[in-house]
């Protein structure tokens, strides 16, 4: 008698949430923390992205301009120290680049997280005692 292929009974999973979207959700969250992308808190933090991204062929023009593969996500300044946090989805993993950077960054003083989502993101922040608002709980 042939074997008979058991079928895998149906299993629901979430969505992974893709980098962009993720970091959209992260911005406004920053935002309505801290303050607007590029403006200075009451407390004197500041957050910014660069989006360093190769859009329409145009990556030996940012090459130029010193605009390397690796740089994280976010940038935050406060008390003249810089605070990097690199976001990843639930599947990402840093490429080779970005573990460099981290490295160096690491090296020169810099404070560097990974982020998965806005909760992280809000926990690393309290941990290194940023100020924020207070808007958003955990």
């Amino acid at each position: 008698m042939p074997a008979v292929a058991r079928k895998q009974p149906f299993r629901l999973t979430s969505p992974t949430i893709r980098e962009h979207p993720l970091h959209k959700q992260i911005a406004d969250v920053l935002a309505r923390e801290i303050a607007p992308a590029g403006r200075v808190s009451a407390h004197g933090v500041m957050w910014f992205s660069i989006d360093h991204a190769d859009f329409a062929g145009v990556a030996a023009t940012r090459i130029g301009r010193g605009v390397i593969a690796g740089l994280p996500d976010l940038f935050i300044l406060w008390l003249g120290e810089v605070y990097l946090i690199e976001i990843k989805a639930d599947d990402g993993i840093a490429s080779a680049a970005q573990r460099s950077i981290i490295a160096g960054a690491i090296y020169s003083g810099c404070r560097v997280a990974v982020a998965r989502d806005a909760r992280d993101v809000l926990v690393i922040v309290d941990a290194w005692r940023i100020p924020r608002a207070g808007r958003t709980h955990l």
